[in-house]
């Protein structure tokens, strides 16, 4: 969690249910909560010319949108439920109050914000020149290293290949074509329509 449940309940956070399919905030809305995943998966996109682009796929424990919680600024992205989820929200005032009195939890917000700017200055300048095995490689890397901490050396991917694809800017044809030449060459396996990396 980047932030402990416990303190976000007791400074007047809710636990919120959202079904799949379920919008969190729309784009061109303002932030008016903090929001931290308890449980379940989300979606963060923005759809451009009937196109969706995935700028991120937070998962459980982790905050979504916080950056703008210090701005006033309209979200450009929409964040939907991807499962059923449970979503901590503090009001943006009391999320300020509680700043204001535990300073150290600014530690905790930074660090996640700054491992959100590594992942994009990992991905955006590979977006226009790279070959697909080596985004499909970079992307996995990461997903892998921010799930286990770099520890597990078998690793079972947890999102779908249009979901990899929606995140690297590839069409799902050429993500499922280089996943399949990846296990060929023995970089993964795949058991049970799973990637294992």
């Amino acid at each position: 969690m980047v932030i402990s449940e416990n303190i976000l309940l007791e400074n007047g956070g809710e636990i919120i249910k959202y079904q799949s399919s379920d919008f969190l905030f729309k784009k061109n809305s303002f932030a008016e909560y903090y929001l931290q995943i308890k449980k379940g998966n989300v979606k963060i996109s923005v759809t451009n010319f009937g196109k969706e682009f995935l700028c991120g796929l937070p998962y459980e424990g982790v905050c979504i949108a916080e950056a703008y919680m210090f701005i006033n600024e309209k979200y450009p992205f929409n964040a939907r439920a991807i499962s059923d989820c449970e979503i901590i929200r503090l009001k943006k005032t009391k999320f300020h109050t509680l700043i204001k009195k535990h300073p150290s939890l600014l530690i905790d917000i930074y660090s996640h914000t700054a491992e959100r700017a590594h992942y994009n200055n990992l991905m955006l300048p590979m977006l226009g020149i790279l070959s697909p095995l080596e985004k499909i490689v970079i992307l996995l890397d990461y997903i892998k290293n921010i799930y286990t901490f770099g520890d597990k050396k078998n690793f079972i991917i947890p999102y779908t290949r249009q979901q990899l694809a929606s995140l690297i800017g590839l069409r799902l044809e050429t993500v499922v074509r280089t996943i399949k030449k990846m296990e060929r060459l023995k970089l993964l396996t795949i058991l049970e329509g799973k990637i294992h990396y």
